[in-house]
């Protein structure tokens, strides 16, 4: 019968954290997280049922996760105490010849499933497993796929935030048009960051191949300070110099833009131009932009002044709402929505 239990650490309040199906694609079983709390899908020759139960385990603690079949019922324990019990007509998955063969997809779902799980979920999940036993066989098999990928090593201590690694994107379609004028648009977007190196783009607008907006950390001539600089296209248009950034300290950055003003902000001091260079602003907002955060598309040389990708953790507020990283239409894979390394003091 199918069982799994492991060790799990996450910020993350939705996600797959395991799918397991029989050869033939007829039985199928999901382990998610959904508002933080456990909740199983499974579908087999009787019926498909969908539950959920227990506390929220989102919190960045580590908790034993236990899934077993038994006779009659699915059995879902945390930290070894019982939280849900699931009526199972029939067993899960046929045996065939005496084995019980399964695939197992972690932390995701095979491309052709979506549609046919009883409750929709995004798939996406930033979490932790450790001491892996999946049918009483210990790690074998996970070990090996995890071994050879940097990537899915845990962080040793985490904390809530996203961390960019510096080698890719995210990408969102925000609407920046202003609710109260049929005409305007505005951007007001808040990061909380804490870079580890001094040059990078952390907030971009892109219109085709040109870069209408991008607030980038720049190395400053100063051995203790970087620049916060906003430019359109290849003009600085802002900036503010602040000391050390790189530090274990997070910084508020602020940039709120409407077609008349711009207004930039690093802690608790504000710059504000009224810059000729926002008409070009304006047009792009008329048309279709696409917003990236921790970097650039690729895009003709000299478009603009920053092209490096933004390296540290960063998390960012546009027009008051929170951007979750699993909600962005295309998103690189280094790039950890929900944990950010803690630095050991």
């Amino acid at each position: 019968r199918f069982t799994a239990e492991f060790d799990f650490r996450t910020y993350d309040a939705e996600g797959v954290i395991l799918y397991a199906e029989s050869l033939d694609n007829t039985a199928w079983i999901l382990l998610a997280l959904r508002d933080g709390k456990i909740e199983i899908q499974f579908k087999n020759e009787f019926g498909t049922k969908v539950t959920s139960g227990g506390k929220a385990i989102n919190d960045g603690l580590w908790h034993i996760i236990s899934v077993e079949e038994l006779e009659h019922s699915i059995s879902v324990k945390i930290a070894k105490e019982a939280v849900m019990s699931i009526n199972s007509p029939g067993t899960l998955f046929k045996q065939s010849q005496g084995f019980l063969e399964t695939k197992v997809y972690i932390a995701g779902l095979p491309r052709k499933v979506g549609n046919t799980l009883v409750k929709q979920i995004n798939p996406r999940l930033d979490g932790c497993i450790r001491a892996w036993n999946l049918m009483n066989q210990g790690h074998s098999g996970v070990k090996e796929v995890i071994q050879e990928k940097q990537s899915k090593h845990c962080l040793i201590a985490v904390g809530r935030g996203s961390f960019y690694p510096g080698t890719g994107t995210a990408t969102f379609q925000i609407n920046y048009n202003n609710l109260d004028s049929a005409e305007d648009w505005l951007i007001n977007v808040t990061l909380t960051i804490r870079p580890s190196t001094d040059t990078g783009v952390m907030f971009a607008l892109v219109s085709n191949e040109t870069v209408p907006l991008a607030l980038s950390i720049v190395d400053s001539n100063s051995s203790d300070s970087q620049k916060i600089i906003v430019t359109i296209g290849n003009i600085t248009v802002a900036h503010l110099e602040s000391k050390k950034l790189c530090t274990p300290r997070k910084v508020l950055v602020g940039l709120l833009v409407t077609k008349q003003q711009l207004e930039l902000s690093v802690d608790s001091h504000t710059v504000r131009s009224n810059s000729e260079q926002l008409s070009i602003l304006h047009q792009a907002m008329m048309a279709n932009v696409v917003t990236y955060l921790g970097g650039l598309p690729d895009v003709p040389l000299g478009a603009t002044l920053v092209t490096a990708f933004y390296n540290g953790c960063m998390e960012v507020k546009v027009n008051n709402r929170q951007l979750d990283l699993d909600e962005a239409i295309s998103k690189h894979n280094d790039i950890r929505s929900h944990s950010c390394p803690l630095i050991m003091q």
